[in-house]
């Protein structure tokens, strides 16, 4: 029993890191189409001199910023699992024992709560932020 349920913990474990990698390769193709995307937005603007379109780059940033923190939130999920899961690994090669309130494998349900806070964590905010207000410059300045 105990042979099969440190198989079970360490497959999860694995599992739970593979989702980990794939939110965070999902992350960085978000924000690599919010800056491309934001780019062509502003040069469409400068090239065509209407200055109303970089209103247009301002809801694209703001949408991807909502994409990206909704998916850091899924991540904090897995990653809170990964290190449950790490915790209850490492108590049973230090004691040959489970923590009590310890069971694996385990069904994830992504809960939307914190996406407010964690749409101002600092390098979320480093990425995004800083092409709101170039945008809004631009269009203020223009």
């Amino acid at each position: 029993m105990t042979d099969n349920k440190f198989e079970l913990a360490k497959l999860e474990y694995e599992l739970v890191q593979k989702q980990v990698d794939k939110y965070d390769d999902i992350s960085s193709k978000i924000k690599t189409w919010s800056i491309t995307l934001w780019i062509g937005i502003l040069g469409w603007s400068f090239q065509s001199k209407r200055h109303e379109l970089l209103l247009l780059g301002i809801v694209a940033i703001v949408i991807f910023w909502i994409l990206d923190t909704v998916n850091k939130n899924f991540r904090q999920d897995y990653r809170a699992r990964r290190e449950d899961v790490a915790a209850a690994l490492r108590q049973f090669s230090e004691s040959s024992s489970w923590p009590s309130s310890f069971s694996t494998p385990q069904n994830y349900t992504h809960r939307f709560r914190g996406i407010f806070k964690q749409l101002f964590i600092l390098h979320l905010t480093l990425v995004y932020l800083p092409l709101a207000l170039l945008t809004l410059w631009a269009y203020f300045s223009y």
